[in-house]
């Protein structure tokens, strides 16, 4: 059996889910004092590796399909399949299913902005400098490894593991929750890092944590919005629930940026990701659905994200003061 091969036959949402929990719940609460250096310098390295890996790999849904989903230019006739990849299940996906469950996911209001996404370029780059950064001693890192490492290597793994589960092949069911608990589980991951970040007294080594605190904020948005997508496509879910749940996570969101950040349990920058999120869900959110009352949601949550945008950023702005 190749490794490709043996990839694609681990793909399976139990033990995905499984995996991803136990990473998540697991690693960050390691004692990895006793361990040496060189090990910490060499796992952050390897997990970062693994991530950008499975990140490059195609086929998920917020792929070409799903940016036709934001801009709202989604064709269900154009029943074009991914290729198989070694993320990907072996199972066969029905392309007029996958059709069907897009234009489900439509329902949901909460839509981040293509523009929104380009965040990841400035994280992965941030965080392709640390794991270099970390591997010299004068970069002041070293001291910090001990305390990081768990949360940074679980985070790059449960992260992997969500580009395995946000496919097609999990549209189905309760699997379509699995990639909502992997996002859920890297915000978590990077939240344990968050204290050492928050007691670092020099400037010039708080610089390299920026990426994780970003990474922190978008992976807790991107759960919100996984969630909704998730829950918008079950057919039989009223839009009167979509609308509550859509409303709900904006105002969870901004209270999550507001109050981490005001309460000084993540730096500034978490607002900040959070507030260029709601924004982008703002901008992105219109009165084109295909009932009145995801129509009027639609207007509200449109006020909810601005305004919560506004108040995580003036918030967080302070709070660099």
């Amino acid at each position: 059996m190749s490794f490709s091969s043996l990839l694609t036959s681990l793909n399976r949402p139990p033990l995905v889910l499984a995996t991803g929990l136990a990473l998540a719940g697991g690693l960050p609460a390691l004692p990895v004092g006793s361990l040496s250096l060189g090990l910490l310098q060499v796992s952050n390295l390897l997990a970062f590796g693994v991530n950008v890996a499975a990140v490059s790999a195609p086929g998920r849904l917020d792929g070409d399909q799903d940016e036709q989903m934001r801009q709202g230019t989604l064709n269900p006739s154009n029943n074009s399949k991914p290729d198989s990849t070694p993320l990907q299940s072996s199972h066969d996906v029905d392309d007029t299913a996958a059709a069907k469950a897009a234009k489900l996911r439509l329902r949901s209001l909460v839509l981040p902005a293509g523009w929104a996404f380009s965040i990841w370029g400035a994280i992965y780059l941030g965080e392709a400098t640390f794991s270099v950064a970390q591997l010299s001693d004068g970069s002041g890192l070293t001291s910090t490894l001990p305390a990081v490492t768990p949360g940074f290597v679980a985070a790059n793994l449960v992260q992997s593991l969500w580009c395995a589960s946000f496919r097609e092949s999990y549209n189905e069911g309760w699997k379509k929750f699995v990639s909502v608990a992997m996002l859920g589980g890297t915000a978590y991951s990077l939240s344990t890092i968050m204290p050492t970040v928050m007691s670092l007294q020099s400037s010039a080594v708080s610089w390299y944590f920026v990426p994780l605190v970003m990474h922190f904020g978008w992976t807790t948005a991107a759960t919100l919005v996984n969630l909704n997508g998730s829950v918008a496509m079950d057919a039989p879910v009223k839009d009167s629930t979509l609308v509550a749940l859509g409303h709900g996570s904006a105002v969870l969101a901004t209270g999550l940026g507001i109050g981490l950040a005001a309460l000084g349990i993540a730096p500034p920058a978490y607002g900040m990701t959070i507030a260029w999120a709601l924004l982008a869900v703002g901008n992105n959110t219109k009165a084109n659905k295909e009932s009145d009352t995801l129509n009027n949601g639609a207007m509200v949550m449109k006020t909810l994200c601005f305004v919560g945008s506004a108040a995580c950023a003036a918030v967080s702005a302070y709070c660099m003061l």
